[in-house]
């Protein structure tokens, strides 16, 4: 039996299968971590391009927006003091017409409740008495004589 030259034998195929085996996984990782390398820089030049993608396209979608503002702000701001002006000149004038009307209504039922009837004509206004409620008197006031009407109240 011959036990010397074999264990060398043995040990140095061994140690040759391990350097082999060792020299396929460093391979087998060097090309993992290639792979890994390539699809990170594809995934970060995919993400880039989106990201500048997305935000040219919210820039373009806003600038559009803003100057679609920009512009009806510039169109009121053309019309709009005369609208403004219209408005405040027609208010004013509706509550003008609104006083006058609350006037001449206060005023002539003031002046039924008085005994007092107002009858306006071309050429003169006419105050006719109520002869149940009014009296035509004479009447002296700071020493002269004038003419009044009394109101008899009940």
């Amino acid at each position: 039996m011959k036990t010397g030259p074999q264990p060398d034998t043995q040990k140095s195929r061994l140690s040759m299968k391990l350097t082999q085996m060792q020299t396929e996984q460093e391979d087998l990782m060097a090309s993992h971590m290639t792979a890994f390398v390539q699809t990170s820089q594809t995934m970060l030049n995919d993400a880039q391009t989106t990201m500048k993608n997305d935000t040219a396209h919210f820039l373009f979608h806003n600038r559009n927006l803003f100057e679609e503002r920009i512009e009806l702000i510039k169109n009121w701001m053309t019309f709009s003091p005369w609208i403004i002006t219209g408005i405040i000149v027609t208010g004013i004038a509706l509550m003008m017409v609104a006083s006058w009307f609350w006037t001449v209504q206060l005023t002539r039922s003031e002046l039924t409740e008085l005994g007092l009837t107002r009858i306006d004509r071309e050429d003169a206004t006419w105050l006719v008495l109520d002869p149940t409620k009014t009296r035509l008197r004479t009447c002296t006031m700071g020493g002269r004589s004038v003419t009044c009407i009394k109101i008899e109240e009940d």
